[in-house]
């Protein structure tokens, strides 16, 4: 299985609207990895993110960024943050940080800049119940059947 980058998601957005229910469906394409996106907030733990998940969050709008949030600078050495507000254009692919402290370090895909940019947010914890709220339940065909006979 191919592992994806989060700009040739962007570089074909459009088919991954268009076809979001196709992939969410087909469990092989749910699963694609994709490179560098995940969730690691302390101490609830960290977990990659594959196709699926991320057009879940970015769709329902869970993980686009319209609030307020700053800017990072690259260098390590660099403790400056900017101010940064966009509407409809940073999409969240990664996440780490603290539940208790809310200090957090993101990593979101800017539509307008078509580039990676680093950002901190309101808080790690919001955009971790988000995520965790998202998951995919995985039934086995038989577990399903059952499920369904049960509710009718």
């Amino acid at each position: 299985m191919n592992t994806l980058t989060i700009s040739q998601i962007f570089s074909n957005f459009s088919f991954y609207q268009e076809n979001y229910l196709l992939i969410l469906a087909d469990q092989t394409q749910y699963q694609i990895p994709v490179e560098d996106a995940y969730v690691n907030v302390w101490p609830l733990g960290h977990r990659q993110l594959c196709l699926g998940d991320l057009l879940q969050l970015w769709l329902s709008q869970k993980w686009r960024i319209d609030a307020p949030c700053h800017l990072r600078y690259e260098h390590k050495d660099d403790g400056r943050k900017t101010p940064l507000q966009r509407e409809q254009d940073l999409y969240l692919y990664q996440l780490a940080g603290s539940a208790l402290s809310g200090s957090n370090r993101a990593k979101v895909w800017s539509v307008s800049e078509q580039k990676v940019l680093t950002v901190e947010l309101d808080s790690a914890l919001k955009y971790y119940c988000f995520q965790k709220a998202s998951n995919r339940i995985q039934l086995t065909d038989s577990q399903l059947i059952r499920a369904l006979h049960a509710a009718i």
